[in-house]
């Protein structure tokens, strides 16, 4: 149950904190899921290392039923996702739900941009109803024109346009996965869907959870501790372990800084390539036993992995795929990352057996072989509605980076671009 628990919350929180936050800060907020999630594997090793006997390691999950029980008076406090109230027509209680989340701000100007973009969702490539959307969508604009017009006037004709606008196009607020499988969509996806099935998927195969699952043993063969100082709690090999952690703590607090500026794009080139690099440092340090070395490449590995393949996967899904396939598919995509977890964590003491000092050898050609990926078909989404990127590559698997285009624009101005052909 708990495990059930964790793979819904995991989807859901990525979900709602994407459709809550404004545009620009959209990365920001996004990456508090992660920045949450290695808070906590910080503090379960700290506390680890003290409650180690029996019966203190108890007191750990008594923890965890804490945090959950402040988590379950808290949450009905809160308000339903204005994206999704809107989608659902409901737009008054979308503009209470949306004012609820910016106090003392005016929200007209953002609110008439989500229903913009929730409306041309609905109507976009169906051109049997193409001038019955445009003469709504130009009464709406001569409406919001008139400075007379106050916001309860205006949310009444927003309200009417948006209902007409999906009751005239009959397009889906859900679809299955039946449909999706059978290109029964209004959009072409596959690319998005390419995108964030790799993301999700490979996230686990760089190597990380490697490491959190096996830190310490992997130290203790680095450091060559002796039985008696094993016995030691904690030891040198658990307070590395622990520094790893908050490691990951610092490179997802800079993630959040960078990646509304760099782009979730950069952020992912960077740390796949800074993985690999480390991958690469810990096979060297620990073949010339050079344990310094060694644990300064999974220092490096952490900081690299907190950047961006961390937190910018699970931001892919509610970024790139339109909401009608939103609750199939980032629900297909979390289940395909949980069930990697259970594969790596299966995998991962087969390889150290077997490999030893050349463990991280394969996880180095896998980051690679991720940049590549990353490098020729992750499109950019900072600052993008669902519906410029659907406009831009709703279309079959294609390559969003080419080198001559690149060598064409890396003199523009990058302000705003129309492609994704910068790194």
């Amino acid at each position: 149950m708990w495990r059930l628990n964790g793979g819904v919350a995991s989807t859901v929180v990525a979900t709602y904190n994407s459709e809550c936050a404004p545009v620009k800060v959209r990365g920001f907020l996004g990456t508090m899921l992660q920045l949450t999630v290695e808070i906590g594997i910080f503090f379960s090793q700290l506390f680890a290392t003290i409650l180690v006997d029996v019966p203190n390691w108890r007191i750990l999950f008594g923890l965890s039923g804490a945090i959950s029980l402040i988590q379950l008076i808290w949450l009905p406090f809160m308000p339903e996702s204005p994206k999704y109230l809107v989608m659902k027509g409901r737009i008054e209680e979308g503009a209470k739900a949306l004012k609820f989340l910016r106090p003392n701000c005016n929200i007209t100007k953002e609110f008439d941009n989500l229903l913009e973009s929730c409306s041309a969702a609905n109507d976009s490539r169906h051109s049997n109803h193409a001038d019955s959307s445009t003469t709504d969508s130009e009464r709406f604009a001569d409406s919001n024109s008139e400075s007379n017009v106050s916001i309860a006037d205006k949310h009444k004709k927003l309200k009417a346009v948006s209902i007409h606008s999906v009751s005239v196009s009959n397009r889906p607020t859900s679809i299955g996965l039946l449909n999706i499988v059978k290109g029964e969509t209004p959009d072409v996806i596959w690319h998005m869907l390419f995108c964030t099935m790799f993301l999700m998927g490979f996230q686990q195969w760089t190597g990380a959870k490697g490491i959190v699952f096996y830190s310490t043993e992997i130290l203790v063969k680095v450091f060559n501790l002796s039985e008696a100082q094993l016995r030691k709690t904690p030891n040198e090999a658990q307070w590395m372990t622990i520094g790893l952690a908050a490691a990951g703590i610092a490179a997802v607090f800079a993630s959040m800084n960078l990646i509304d500026r760099l782009g979730r794009r950069r952020l992912l080139l960077i740390s796949t390539s800074g993985v690999s690099l480390s991958c690469v440092l810990v096979v060297i340090g620990r073949t010339c036993n050079v344990a310094p070395l060694a644990v300064a490449a999974m220092f490096l590995f952490k900081l690299a992995y907190g950047l961006g393949m961390a937190p910018i996967p699970w931001l892919a899904a509610s970024e790139m795929l339109p909401y009608y396939a939103l609750g199939t598919l980032s629900g297909i995509a979390s289940a395909l990352n949980w069930m990697m977890i259970f594969i790596i964590g299966l995998v991962f003491p087969l390889l150290a057996k077997a490999l030893d000092n050349y463990l991280f050898l394969p996880f180095a050609a896998l980051n690679f072989s991720a940049f590549l990926v990353v490098f020729l078909f992750v499109p950019e989404t900072k600052g993008r509605h669902i519906s410029e990127i659907l406009h831009l590559h709703g279309k079959r698997l294609h390559v969003v980076c080419s080198l001559s285009r690149w060598r064409r624009n890396k003199h523009q101005d990058h302000g705003f671009q129309e492609t994704d052909e910068s790194l």
